[in-house]
């Protein structure tokens, strides 16, 4: 399948905004590696960044120009610009080594040069600090959900590891995330899908979040070196 053109708000469900168990759960498993000088990059729908301690500095990014004025108008007291992960200035535009923590979290699948998007993304951490990734597993899971959330790929653990240049940073986390989310998304393959929005698949998001993440979240540890629906993957500057 090719990915969808759709940007903004058509590139995923309007109930993952409202999914704050999924959310918070999706951020613990970065336990210990975030810290105050936050970097977020695809602020959809909302931002990760509310459901952690105010940082002491903060930069919300997104490619797509309305979701960075919806930002914008949402949080008047937070910076957002307009920039693209994937562009050679980029850390010009954010700023050399200003951060020590960049989120980067269902954004990568949607780069087409995604190694370029990490070496742009590690030159604007400081040197310790960590580009916290977090993308959707298994090529074999691919399905129309994939393709119209504008996702050209789905990664295992090693094809991640591949993309971090050798001696610019390392490896620090690097697992498999809800297992049962990736069941689902398997069984989705066969049911036809025309929106990310349809009661269908917001209906997916609430049940999952309110009723199945629990059970989820207690197998992951049996699971995540084996099968999830993505990957958690974390480097650390040199």
């Amino acid at each position: 399948m090719q990915p969808s053109t759709a940007s903004g708000a058509g590139t995923y469900s309007s109930a993952i905004g409202d999914a704050v168990n999924y959310t918070r759960w999706v951020l613990e498993a970065f336990d210990g590696l975030v810290g105050r000088r936050i970097l977020e990059v695809g602020i959809g729908h909302g931002g990760y960044v509310d459901h952690l301690p105010p940082p002491e500095r903060y930069l919300g990014v997104d490619i797509d120009s309305a979701s960075v004025a919806e930002a914008r108008q949402a949080h008047p007291d937070r910076e957002y610009i307009e920039a693209d992960i994937g562009s050679p200035d980029f850390a010009n535009r954010v700023g050399h080594g200003r951060f020590d923590t960049i989120l980067c979290l269902n954004v990568l699948e949607h780069i087409e040069s995604d190694r370029q998007a990490v070496v742009n993304l590690l030159k604007a951490l400081e040197p310790g600090g960590h580009l916290l990734l977090f993308v959707p597993a298994f090529e074999a899971l691919y399905s129309s959900l994939d393709r119209l959330a504008g996702h050209h790929r789905r990664y295992t653990r090693a094809q991640l590891a591949e993309l971090v240049p050798a001696g610019l940073a390392h490896v620090a986390r690097n697992e498999y995330f809800n297992s049962i989310g990736g069941l689902g998304w398997w069984v989705n393959k066969f049911m036809p899908h025309k929106s990310l929005n349809d009661s269908a698949v917001n209906g997916q998001v609430r049940l999952f979040d309110r009723y199945i993440l629990p059970i989820s979240r207690l197998i992951n540890p049996v699971t995540r070196n084996i099968f999830g629906q993505s990957v958690v993957f974390a480097v650390r500057r040199s």
